[in-house]
């Protein structure tokens, strides 16, 4: 007699589970240094833009706009220089660390914007993670830049 048989053996079911554990592995190692980029990514552009509005401010008022860095046990705090715009309150001109593995690694001391057509101390941020390091880079004459450090150098 010749019985048909329906279904999978045992092994077939154990390479398919194989093969499919091993592709979500490199899916969820590569979802976490996608998630890694983004959010240096993010910092970067929102560091970029603190930057922008320093300097049109600076512009329109005629004023000296200096950066300060502050970094605590809670994490790092971009803000204006001077004892009453300092990181302790919140407000327009700061910019609080938003991922706890994105780090400031150097920054130019002295850092900032004058009132007077956009000129601007040059100096640059570097911003690292585990997926990579990037540089906001201010020229003398107020222009922002953001240029990735690694092994092909881009700037945007």
């Amino acid at each position: 007699m010749n019985k048909k048989q329906n279904g999978f053996s045992l092994v077939e079911v154990l390479i398919v589970m194989t093969i499919v554990v091993a592709l979500s592995a490199g899916g969820l190692y590569g979802w976490q240094q996608w998630q890694q980029q983004q959010r240096l990514w993010i910092t970067v552009q929102q560091v970029r833009n603190l930057l922008e509005r320093l300097r049109s401010d600076a512009s329109w008022h005629n004023q000296d706009r200096l950066l300060a860095l502050s970094q605590t046990g809670a994490g790092w705090c971009l803000g204006l220089a001077g004892p009453q715009t300092g990181c302790g309150s919140s407000g327009q001109w700061q910019l609080r660390q938003p991922f706890a593995d994105v780090r400031i690694a150097e920054m130019t001391a002295g850092l900032g914007f004058y009132g007077l057509r956009n000129t601007a101390w040059p100096g640059h941020i570097t911003l690292s993670s585990p997926a990579g390091t990037w540089q906001v880079i201010v020229s003398a004459w107020g222009r922002i830049r953001i240029c990735t450090t690694d092994e092909a150098t881009r700037c945007l």
